[in-house]
């Protein structure tokens, strides 16, 4: 009895130890994580710009420039994403004027007073004696973190200042873990657009201030045992983000240095939330169980996890021109016909497209070269390999109006101050009045300043009884009444954002009414309806009649 005793006990031991032994194997040795945060970087911008030091580390670590921000795509909610490893639906900061005094959705659990646990928060419990710090060029990020659990905390006051003091503090303290975020791009994203030759410049900016971060972790002497990983909380569309578009929501993800595969492209889906997992896991850490965020092993190396659901390959999509740009989408306004010019950028595969707003399929026509059309066309267009379907797909709203016709749409313009939302017009006098012919931001542009409001005002005729659906596309705010109901209401200080509503009309003349404002910036509004027998389209002028 004794003797098996010392045998169950010894195979007891070994057990112990193997699996001791195979966590010590499968955790990789770090000792020092430094986070790179872009605001407003997107996959396009890091394409477009010249970037020797981002190429540089996506050539020496793992990458993918297809993971995915939460939504709504504002910084708030992300970059709490980020540093918290949950969704908007754990932490509860689903937009960016959360306070912990202004909130709607209280977090599932809490490290302070309405405020989810981060991963500053967690480095700090679990690891002795650790140095954290915080260098943040947005000051609302620091609302977003447990202060009791940083060392270093500082906002400064531009990119640069954010890049020298991050790398003093690197060089000076050798930190455990170190979060550095640059707001620089999102400032061009917002003022000139993203895909612009000044949103590329201010990427090119970004890539001088990682090479001064990567030098002063080289020179730190940290630099063998560290893992730096550099990401975004956003995209953009325009001059805005914060909807669910590819583009707002794709983002970069980086990973470089200690334990990390060479010019490795990951194929796993990643998603925001994945970011605080993987600082946990390279600082062998847990996660809370609250926290939904998974470590991208597969980037490090010896982690070789199956994956049964990799990232879907997409070509890039066709371009129809007129293309778009920036909030325009592509398309145009013409005169009795217009011409539709497809481009395959990418020159694999055949190009499908329709004219009806329909999905292209395999029997679609195939684009030969340029074709013309005389009447509205919602153009659909995709890349097909092997007979599928293999790019997102392109659209394009061509508006084929009588060179004669007269403009059908009136409008007002109000300069107001300090807006927020749709102020009540009926006691305001308009500072100036005119006529157009959609209802668009895009033909009055000249009259657009910060703080306008815009009244439009038209008919619209119903040819068939059906339930319409009418949506704006706007920044900011703007609402849409038909017979004086309102139909859509996408009120408030935001980015590009579209809401749609619902009537049931039945064949006739009803008066329609759109107002919009733009609190600063340029802003945009465009204006879509469809039926059961219409597509969804840019309201055309075929509809519209002066009241």
């Amino acid at each position: 009895m004794k003797s098996t005793k010392y045998f169950i006990m010894a195979i007891g031991m070994f057990s112990l130890w193997s699996c001791v032994s195979a966590k010590a194997q499968n955790t990789p040795q770090i000792k020092h994580v430094v986070v790179i945060g872009f605001d407003g970087l997107s996959p396009n911008g890091l394409d477009n710009a010249n970037t020797p030091n981002f190429d540089k580390l996506i050539s020496e670590g793992a990458s993918t420039m297809h993971a995915r921000s939460v939504l709504p795509t504002s910084s708030s909610t992300n970059w709490a994403s980020m540093i918290m490893g949950a969704g908007p639906e754990q932490h509860g900061i689903t937009s960016n004027s959360w306070e912990k005094n202004n909130f709607v959705l209280p977090p599932v659990v809490q490290s302070e007073d309405f405020l989810f646990p981060t991963i500053f928060n967690l480095v700090h419990t679990k690891i002795k004696n650790a140095e954290i710090g915080a260098i943040y060029h947005w000051d609302g990020f620091g609302r977003l973190f447990e202060k009791s659990a940083v060392d270093y905390d500082i906002s400064p006051k531009t990119e640069d200042d954010t890049a020298l003091l991050a790398s003093a503090y690197l060089k000076s303290k050798q930190p455990t873990f170190t979060f550095i975020h640059f707001d620089h791009v999102d400032h061009a994203g917002h003022e000139y657009g993203h895909g612009t030759p000044e949103y590329y410049k201010s990427v090119e900016k970004a890539d001088v201030l990682l090479g001064q971060v990567m030098e002063a972790i080289a020179l730190s002497g940290m630099g063998n045992e560290t893992l730096v990983i550099v990401s975004s909380d956003h995209g953009g569309i325009g001059k805005g983000h914060g909807g669910a578009s590819l583009q707002e929501i794709e983002i970069p993800f980086i990973l470089w240095g200690k334990s990390i595969k060479k010019n490795f492209k990951i194929i796993d889906p990643v998603y925001q939330y994945d970011n605080a997992a993987t600082v946990a896991f390279a600082l062998g850490l847990k996660l809370p169980m609250a926290c939904i965020g998974k470590p991208v092993k597969n980037a490090f190396i010896g982690l070789n996890e199956s994956n049964e659901y990799p990232i879907a390959k997409r070509l890039k999509e066709p371009v129809i021109f007129p293309k778009a740009v920036l909030a325009k989408k592509a398309g145009g306004l013409f005169n009795d016909e217009a011409t539709v010019v497809i481009e395959n950028a990418i020159e694999e595969g055949v190009i499908k497209y329709t004219l009806d707003g329909s999905m292209p399929s395999n029997s679609s026509n195939s684009y030969t070269g340029p074709f013309r059309v005389s009447k509205n066309a919602v153009v659909k267009s995709a890349v097909f390999t092997d007979s599928k379907i293999s790019s997102m797909v392109s659209d394009a709203f061509f508006r084929v109006k009588a060179s004669t016709l007269k403009m059908p749409v009136s409008y007002e313009v109000f300069y107001l101050s300090n807006l927020q939302s749709i102020p009540f017009l009926e006691s305001l006098t308009p500072n100036a009045k005119g006529n157009c012919f959609e209802i668009t931001s895009d033909e009055i542009k000249e009259s657009i300043k910060d703080n306008t409001v815009v009244r439009f005002k038209t008919n619209i005729t119903i040819d068939k009884e059906d339930t319409y659906s009418f949506s704006t596309r706007s920044d900011d705010g703007s609402i849409l009444k038909i017979n004086n109901e309102m139909i859509v209401n996408n009120d408030g200080d935001h980015g590009v954002e579209e809401k749609a509503g619902k009537i049931h009309l039945k064949p006739g003349v009803y008066p329609l009414e759109i107002v919009w404002f733009n609190g600063g910036g340029s802003g945009w509004l465009d204006v879509f309806y469809q039926s059961s027998t219409v597509p969804k389209q840019i309201l055309p002028t075929t509809i519209l009649v002066a009241q």
